[in-house]
C-alpha cells in the first residue's frame, strides 16, 4: 500500500493555481483481439463495424490515450489524480481487463493516485451485488485499486464496494457502488438489493453530513447514473427499436436525489460513466450530474473519449472541464493515433461554473433551439459532442421524437415526485404536442 500521507496534498502547494484531474470511463478493453481483427481487419484501435453497436477499444488505444494525456499535462500541469469510473472488459474477465488497464496507467503515471469505482461489467454476469458471491470480487477489486486508500476506505471497498477518501483537508471523494441500483440486473428488479442499496444511501448521508460538519466539499462518483437509456431509441437503422428504460428504479432515484438535494451546497460535482455518451441531467430539485463519454467504440458507435476536469482544491470547486476525443476512422486508416480537443465547457457554453443553475439555463437554450433551429446552434453541437465527434454516418439517427426524449431525460429523467416519474409526464405532454395536440 502506498503511503497515505503522499495523497494529502498541502493546500499551499495544491492551490497555487487551478489544477486538474483526469477521468477515464468504459474502455471495455478488448484483450481477445475481437475488435481489432474481426469485421474490420487491421483495425488497430477498435472499430465501428464489429456489430450494430460497435466494439470495445484495444490496448494500443489505451496506450495512445495515456501518451496524449502526458502531452496535455505539459501545458496543464501534472494531474492531482486519475479517476476510472469502471466497465473494464470486452469479452475477457473483469480481473484481467482491470489488471491491463491499471498496469498501463501506472506505467505512464507511476506516482499519480488512481481511484476506481465498480461498473456493471466489472461483475460476473448477473451477479447479486448483495449476495455472498460478491465478497471475493469486492476484496480483489479493493486490493487491485486500493493503493491510495486509507485503511477505512479500503475496508469499506472490500466489504460493500463503496468508499470515501479524503484528498486533503478541504475535499473528499465519495464513491458509490451503483450495481445495487442497476435496472439491467434482475437481482435489483427482484428486490434482492433493497437492503444494501438503502444502506448505501444511509452511509452516503452520513458521509455527507460529516463533510458538512468538517467544512469539506465532496466529489461524488458512481458508474450508473439516474436517468434513462435512450441512445438508440427510435433509430431506424437498428434491427430492433432501442430501449427507452430507466437506469435505476424510481425508488432508488428518489432516495438518491433526496440525499443529494439535502447536501447540494457541499457536493462540488457528481460524475458518472456507463452511458458512453456526453450528457448531463438535473437531479431532484437542487442537484445535477454529468455523464462522461467512454473510451469504448460501441453502443453507440462513437469515437473514444476522455475528460480532464479543472478544480480548485482549496475552495473545493470543479468549475470547468476539457473534453477530448479520438478519431477512430483516420487513426485506423493511418495506423497512427489521432487525439484532439473536442471542446471546453466554459468556452463552448459560456458559463464560468458547472453548477445546476448553469445547466438549467443551458437546457432552456436547447429547448428554444429545438423549437426554432435558427436561434442558436448549441443543441446541435451538443448532439455532435454526445457521440464524441463521430462521423455522422455512424451516429445514431435522432429525429424530432428522439430530441424530445433527450430533452425530457436531461430535464426530468432523474426527477421522481410523489405523483410519479417526471420523465413519463414530460414524454406524454411533449408527444401530445408533437403529434398535433393542443395544450
Amino acid at each position: 500500500m502506498k503511503l497515505f500521507s503522499s495523497l494529502l496534498l498541502p493546500l499551499s502547494a495544491a492551490t497555487a493555481k487551478r489544477t486538474t484531474f483526469w477521468q477515464w470511463t468504459d474502455p471495455h478493453v478488448d484483450l481477445i483481439n475481437e475488435c481489432a481483427g474481426n469485421a474490420t481487419k487491421g483495425a488497430k484501435y477498435g472499430n465501428f463495424d464489429n456489430s450494430p453497436t460497435g466494439c470495445g477499444c484495444t490496448p494500443a488505444l489505451l496506450e495512445s490515450a495515456l501518451d496524449y494525456m502526458k502531452v496535455v499535462d505539459e501545458e496543464e500541469g501534472a494531474p492531482d489524480f486519475i479517476f476510472f469510473t469502471g466497465d473494464s472488459p470486452w469479452g475477457s474477465s473483469p480481473e484481467d481487463s482491470e489488471a491491463e488497464i491499471k498496469a498501463q496507467m501506472q506505467n505512464k503515471y507511476p506516482d499519480t493516485p488512481i481511484f476506481f469505482c465498480i461498473g456493471n461489467h466489472d461483475v460476473i454476469g448477473d451477479m447479486n451485488p448483495s449476495g455472498d458471491d460478491n465478497k471475493p470480487l469486492y476484496h480483489e477489486t479493493a486490493e487491485l485499486w486500493g493503493d491510495y486508500l486509507d485503511s477505512d476506505a479500503k475496508a469499506s471497498f472490500a466489504d460493500k464496494g463503496w468508499y470515501a477518501q479524503k484528498i486533503n483537508s478541504k475535499v473528499k471523494l465519495v464513491v458509490l457502488n451503483t450495481e445495487y441500483y442497476d435496472y439491467g440486473n434482475d437481482n435489483v428488479l427482484a428486490g434482492n438489493t433493497y437492503v444494501d442499496g438503502y444502506a448505501q444511501y444511509e452511509w452516503l448521508h452520513r458521509e455527507l453530513q460529516k463533510s458538512k460538519d468538517a467544512g469539506e466539499k465532496v466529489y461524488l462518483f458512481g458508474h450508473i447514473p439516474p436517468g434513462y437509456e435512450n441512445t438508440y431509441a427510435n433509430d431506424p437503422t437498428q434491427p430492433e427499436p432501442g430501449d427507452l428504460r430507466p437506469y435505476m428504479p424510481d425508488l432508488f432515484i428518489r432516495r438518491f436525489s433526496d440525499v443529494t438535494d439535502e447536501f447540494a451546497d457541499i457536493i462540488a460535482v457528481t460524475i458518472h460513466g456507463h452511458e458512453h455518451v456526453d450528457t448531463f441531467r438535473l437531479v431532484g430539485e437542487k442537484s445535477h450530474h454529468f455523464s462522461v463519454p467512454g473510451m469504448v467504440t460501441g453502443y453507440p458507435r462513437s469515437n473514444p473519449s476522455m475528460r480532464m476536469w479543472y478544480h480548485d482544491l482549496e475552495e473545493g470547486e470543479v468549475p470547468d472541464y476539457k473534453q477530448f476525443n479520438f478519431d477512430l476512422v483516420e487513426s485506423n486508416k493511418d495506423e497512427t493515433p489521432y487525439w484532439q480537443e473536442t471542446y471546453v465547457f466554459s468556452e463552448q457554453y459560456g458559463y464560468n461554473n458547472t453548477r445546476r443553475e448553469a445547466l438549467e439555463d443551458l437546457l432552456v437554450k436547447f429547448a428554444a433551439e429545438k423549437e426554432d433551429p435558427t436561434v442558436s446552434t448549441v443543441f446541435a453541437e451538443h448532439k455532435v459532442f454526445y457521440s464524441g465527434n463521430t462521423p455522422v454516418e455512424y451516429q445514431p439517427i435522432c429525429d424530432e421524437w428522439c430530441q424530445v426524449q433527450s430533452l425530457c431525460d436531461m430535464n426530468y429523467g432523474a426527477v421522481v415526485r410523489t405523483f410519479g416519474n417526471m420523465m413519463s409526464t414530460c414524454l406524454a405532454w411533449e408527444g401530445y404536442k408533437l403529434w398535433g395536440g393542443e395544450l
